[in-house]
C-alpha cells in the first residue's frame, strides 16, 4: 500500500526535473547572449572593398559569439556599407579600425508618430 501511494509521485517528481534542467539550461545560454541592435557602417571603399565576403571578414574580427553570417543585416548597393546586428562593444571595435568611416545604431522613424 505504501509504494502505491508513491508511485503516485513519480509522473510529478519526473516533470519536476525536466522542466529545472530545461529552466537551467535556457537561463544558462541566455546569460551568455549579447543584447544587440542594428548598426549602419559606413567604409572607406578605397581601403575596404565594398563586398559581401570582405564585409564579411571585417565582422568576423569583432564578432564575440555569434558568426558574421548572422550578424549581417544588409549590404548596400549603391554605397560602400552595410547593416549589422553589433552589441555596443563591438560597434565601438569595428568604428576604430582604418577603413571605417562611421558606426551608428539604425533608427527607425514612424510618420504617423509625434
Amino acid at each position: 500500500m505504501a509504494v502505491a501511494k508513491a508511485l503516485r509521485f513519480v509522473p510529478l517528481v519526473r516533470t519536476f526535473i525536466i522542466i529545472f534542467i530545461s529552466t537551467a539550461i535556457t537561463h544558462g545560454h541566455a546569460a551568455s547572449i549579447t543584447p544587440r541592435k542594428v548598426y549602419l557602417v559606413f567604409l572607406d571603399s578605397q581601403i575596404i572593398p565594398s563586398n559581401k565576403p570582405a564585409h564579411l571578414d571585417l565582422l568576423k574580427t569583432v564578432l564575440q559569439d555569434i558568426k558574421p553570417e548572422e550578424s549581417l543585416v544588409y549590404d548596400f548597393r549603391y554605397t560602400s556599407g552595410f547593416a549589422a546586428k553589433l552589441s555596443e562593444t563591438e560597434a565601438k571595435h569595428l568604428a576604430s579600425i582604418k577603413g571605417v568611416v562611421l558606426v551608428f545604431p539604425n533608427q527607425v522613424y514612424h510618420l504617423d508618430r509625434p
